[in-house]
């Protein structure tokens, strides 16, 4: 039987430190959320122009986003690892080490940034190999979108790599600005490219795909320049050699991370052939319902990341209660969020699916997703708050086991028998989906309850004072 030893419930003994620990997690949140917000407008706005422009090619770029996921993966091991790394050595005042890993995440990033960049020549072939039930022009649209964002991959893995170790090491509001450079940018751009304004031809959904590269383009210089300037991260210009200690240790605790990211991203995939058994109007509804639930949930992984910097600064300095009350505070923020938003998605789901499209078949469809969405605000917080302590603590292997059970145990199967068998579309794929966020929220839980994550955290705690 396993002993609690935590709770999210308990009273925190210092009035005064819990003030000041709901003061710095909203110091570094609110940027992060805001950023978090800016990051999923500029996918957010490629759907809303291309909605109104075609719903079919929407529906391509969609699904070339989804191929998307699958690349991210080796950047959020990257990130995620030197994030980590970075503020537990932050927390124990280890300048040379925090400088150190930022170099490496500049390698990294770099060098798997070139690696995606060769892809963008397999476009199509690979959207046609992951979804072979998908239409003609809905896997051309996608090729065109995916070929050009793949050529921006080095701008797209700079900006993420670098945000990620920044806000680690206390810095959020670097990346929020490279963040709203970036979309201010993409949407002027989507409007130029996609519907041929200002002497360009109309592009379409290569148009989109041209806009986000250039953005990420130049919201990576602008983190750069700021990463020089900043006060906050230990960052010094003369390049270090490559370690390969701080390169396993940023691996060891980012691949974890990664496999959760993958397996949670061929999960969306084979989700979205299940989807595309009940009609491209379903699948169209549910991508809605997707980018309606990213409005909710951006906050939540602003908070979330927040989370993991102050976990992993108290944890670096030996404060292990102030790193539990970093997550007890950052969840009952979420929990206020949790309330508003979720009400309004459920009493007022149209106002929210006119974002992305007019057509009155496809909102008629996404209004029941919607009001799930909104009902499961709570739990999905609950979720996001936890694996983001978790991961301040170095134990990111569990997070992964958690959701990858969650996906493969209840979301495809459930989803599948609902759509195949059952002949419920759109409703019945939900249904297994939110059967997966509240296996991973209660996994989570009883891992947190349980303490055993300790151990874990003791050694990233020992290695950031000992480099």
């Amino acid at each position: 039987m396993i002993r609690l030893k935590y709770s999210l419930f308990s009273r925190y003994p210092d009035i005064d430190e819990k003030s000041e620990i709901r003061k710095k997690l909203l110091v570094i949140a609110m940027p992060a959320i805001a950023e978090n917000l800016l990051q999923m407008l500029l996918g957010i706005a490629d759907t809303a122009f291309l909605g109104y422009y075609d719903w079919r090619v929407m529906t391509g770029v969609s699904t070339a986003n989804q191929i998307m996921f699958l690349f991210r993966v080796v950047m959020i091991a990257i990130a995620t690892g030197a994030m980590v790394f970075a503020s537990n050595a932050t927390g124990a005042r280890n300048k040379k080490l925090v400088n150190s890993v930022v170099w490496h995440a500049i390698y990294l990033s770099i060098v798997f940034g070139i690696v995606m960049t060769v892809f963008s020549f397999l476009s199509e072939d690979i959207l046609r190999l992951f979804f072979p039930g998908a239409e003609e022009d809905i896997l051309v649209a996608g090729g065109e979108y995916l070929s050009m964002v793949l050529l921006g991959s080095v701008g797209m893995s700079t900006m993420i790599v670098l945000g990620f170790v920044m806000r680690g090491s206390g810095d959020s509001k670097a990346p929020m600005i490279s963040v709203l450079v970036a979309n201010i940018l993409n949407v002027f751009l989507d409007y130029v490219f996609i519907y041929g304004k200002l002497g360009f031809s109309e592009m379409g959904a290569r148009g989109a795909g041209l806009g986000t590269m250039i953005s990420r383009f130049v919201g990576a210089a602008v983190i750069c320049i700021l990463l020089f300037r900043s006060k906050k991260v230990a960052f010094f210009a003369k390049p270090v050699k490559v370690s390969l200690k701080i390169l396993k240790g940023v691996f060891t605790v980012g691949l974890p991370a990664a496999a959760e990211t993958l397996s949670f991203s061929v999960g969306v995939l084979v989700f979205a052939n299940i989807l595309f058994m009940a009609g491209p109007e379903a699948y169209a509804g549910h991508r809605i319902g997707i980018s309606v639930e990213s409005l909710s949930f951006m906050p939540a992984m602003g908070m979330s990341v927040a989370i993991t910097a102050l976990v992993g600064m108290y944890n670096g300095s030996g404060q292990i209660r102030r790193s539990i009350g970093s997550l007890r505070q950052g969840w009952v923020i979420l929990m206020y969020y949790s309330f508003i938003i979720g009400g309004a998605m459920f009493l007022f789901p149209e106002l929210f699916i006119r974002i992305f499209t007019n057509e009155v078949e496809i909102i008629e469809m996404a209004k029941l997703p919607v009001r799930i969405i909104g009902l499961f605000q709570v739990v999905q917080s609950t979720e996001f708050s936890l694996k983001g302590a978790l991961r301040g603590f170095g134990d990111t292997k569990y997070p992964m086991f958690a959701s990858a059970i969650a996906m493969w145990c209840i979301r495809i199967p459930v989803g599948f028998v609902m759509v195949r068998y059952f002949n419920m579309g759109l409703i019945g794929a939900w249904i297994g989906m939110m059967g997966d966020m509240i296996l991973r929220m209660l996994v989570n839980v009883i891992r947190f309850r349980s303490g055993r994550w300790e151990g874990i955290a003791q050694r990233v705690r020992g290695s950031v004072a000992s480099e």
